[in-house]
């Protein structure tokens, strides 16, 4: 028997109890798994648009066409681990459409699933990291060509402040990760933690 029927007999009986707390609770945790279903559908196209627009960042870079195949290489590798995130990414999604709120254990089993694809999602993003190195290392490489110049020819203080910026741009996507990450989903996963927590006391 569900919470709503079990209200329903305590009405039909003209019983003086009132419904638990936890199974208002439970009602509460519906708003953020909706707010949670919301952006994954809002992302899930983003994320497959952005993929397949990267297969023209050689066009929009202008990478030669003899470096076709490195860029390539890194993309296809990019696009089956994004294929393996991405179908986690939905599953995750039909679950979350199958809570009903009808149980603590149901609840419990969305708040972990939900923080394991926080974990998943950060780790997608951060094996984006070699893809963008390489793409960003085209696109240097390629511009010094155009000027006639080599790594080779960089004086030492230019190839520092190269290497600097690599590392200043790699730091920014890491923690732009990690910070859309909370952004998205930190605030319902912080919801249904205090949820649960509140039906524990």
């Amino acid at each position: 028997m569900n919470f709503d029927q079990l209200k329903e007999q305590w009405n039909h009986e003209g019983s003086d109890l009132h419904i638990p707390d936890t199974i208002k609770q439970l009602k509460e945790s519906r708003h953020p798994i909706e707010r949670i279903r919301k952006s994954m559908k809002q992302e899930f196209p983003a994320q497959i648009t952005a993929i397949i627009l990267m297969a023209f960042f050689p066009l929009l870079f202008r990478i030669p066409q003899s470096q076709y195949v490195i860029y390539y290489t890194s993309y296809v590798m990019m696009t089956v681990i994004s294929c393996y995130y991405l179908f986690g990414f939905y599953k995750f999604y039909q679950q979350t459409g199958l809570y009903t709120g009808n149980t603590k254990n149901s609840l419990w089993k969305i708040y972990h699933e939900l923080r394991l694809n926080m974990e998943r999602y950060q780790s997608f993003g951060f094996l984006l990291l070699p893809h963008f190195l390489i793409t960003t290392g085209l696109v240097i490489y390629n511009t010094l060509e155009e000027k006639g110049k080599s790594l080779n020819e960089l004086a030492a203080g230019y190839q520092q402040s190269l290497i600097i910026v690599v590392l200043i741009g790699t730091l920014g996507l890491v923690a732009s990760i990690v910070l859309w990450t909370k952004y998205i989903y930190g605030s319902n996963a912080r919801q249904l933690e205090k949820i649960l927590d509140d039906m524990d006391e």
